[in-house]
């Protein structure tokens, strides 16, 4: 194996594969990467438990082979040659892979790659979907998942199709947030899958970063390529291809939760909404609750928040609509607050059905996002 490639360029693929992170300290294969020169492109490839990944990069191929290199020690000498934008010459020699640049040589020991593995056969393709919006879909809902993995399915991300439409929920019970966008696939191929909060994230921070790289950063210039096989999810983008593993387990039947019709709608600004909610968590008690007062005839919302230690706040929000029944109701203002963020446009409305059911809202603006809340009882 021989090859010359930038130097920025080979750091950038490097740091781009140490973003998997081990969970297996057990398996040292898990600790290195693999590296396959074929005429003039150069792929990389690293494994965990949940996650495959290769790139495939173009370089300057000289001798074709493959080795296999120890992550962390392949990242921190990339990192040193990091801001230099010169070319290096890497060469695979009696099994010492060498790092020439300027008047400087690296010589590294390579590790035994014959079982090292290929990546899974990626099933059947299912369909190919634009990457900005795949994206969009997982990061407006993953914030939901749990962070404990003591029930892996409501630390997970639950993707599925139904009625050419993709959906994205993410759950931790206390909170919940539904992504749906339009998705074209034949019936037969309808997506359900649970796929862990960590893997998802650390999948989409890889394609952004994939594409980042590139000359051409528009997301929305790109397709992702959707495959499924028996336990797994394959997702391809230019030259990058992922695998993940699904999760095992059923994901809560969540559309128990959302009501028929609405015994009360209101709609307000969200700015209003948002700077109350802040100065509402100076004078919240260890649970984070905040009191909501809605007074439907005077379109008055009033929200309150008390900490013996502290001292009280009582503020009123005029509203823009209000109709249905009054409502008396405490939630967590730090959950509020933080799906809020996930919503566009400057009105949002909310909607309740029973004090002891949750709260749901969503933008005015666009209504394919819809959060909802579980009431706190004191």
């Amino acid at each position: 194996m021989k090859f010359e490639i930038n130097s920025i360029n080979f750091s950038k693929l490097i740091t781009q594969i140490n973003k998997i992170k081990n969970k297996n300290n057990l398996n040292p294969g898990f600790n290195n990467v693999y590296f396959e020169l074929n005429d003039n492109l150069l792929t990389v490839r690293v494994i965990n438990l949940e996650i495959n990944y290769e790139n495939t990069v173009p370089v300057k191929g000289l001798i074709g082979g493959k080795c296999l290199l120890n992550r962390e020690i392949i990242l921190k000498i990339s990192n040193s040659f990091s801001n230099l934008d010169i070319n290096i010459i890497c060469e695979l020699i009696d099994g010492l892979f060498n790092i020439t640049f300027q008047k400087n040589k690296i010589n590294l020991k390579t590790q035994p790659n014959e079982d090292f593995p290929n990546l899974p056969k990626p099933g059947e393709f299912i369909t190919n979907i634009n990457l900005k919006k795949f994206i969009d879909l997982i990061k407006l809902t993953s914030f939901c998942a749990a962070s404990t993995e003591i029930k892996p399915e409501i630390s997970s991300v639950y993707l599925y199709s139904k009625n050419n439409e993709l959906y994205s929920v993410a759950t931790d019970s206390f909170r919940l947030s539904e992504k749906k966008t339009n998705f074209k696939i034949d019936e037969e191929n309808d997506l359900n899958i649970l796929i862990s909060k960590q893997s998802i994230n650390e999948i989409i921070n890889l394609l952004e970063n994939s594409i980042l790289d590139n000359n051409n950063k528009n997301l929305d210039n790109h397709e992702l390529n959707i495959y499924k096989n028996e336990n797994t999810l394959t997702f391809e983008s230019q030259n990058t291809i992922i695998t993940t593993r699904s999760i095992n387990g059923n994901f809560p039947d969540y559309k128990q939760l959302f009501p028929k019709t609405w015994t009360t709608k209101i709609k307000l600004q969200k700015e209003d909404l948002k700077n109350t909610l802040n100065l509402s968590t100076v004078f919240v008690n260890s649970y984070s609750y905040v009191d909501l007062d809605l007074d439907i005839e005077n379109k008055i919302l009033k929200i309150k928040s008390k900490n013996d230690l502290i001292g009280s706040l009582e503020k009123e929000i005029v509203l823009s609509e209000a109709v249905g029944e009054n409502v008396q109701v405490s939630y967590n203002s730090g959950y509020f607050l933080e799906s809020l963020s996930h919503l566009e446009g400057p009105q949002i409305e909310i909607m309740f059905t029973t004090t002891n059911r949750p709260m749901f809202f969503r933008s005015v603006l666009d209504n394919s996002l819809t959060c909802l809340l579980m009431p706190l009882n004191r």
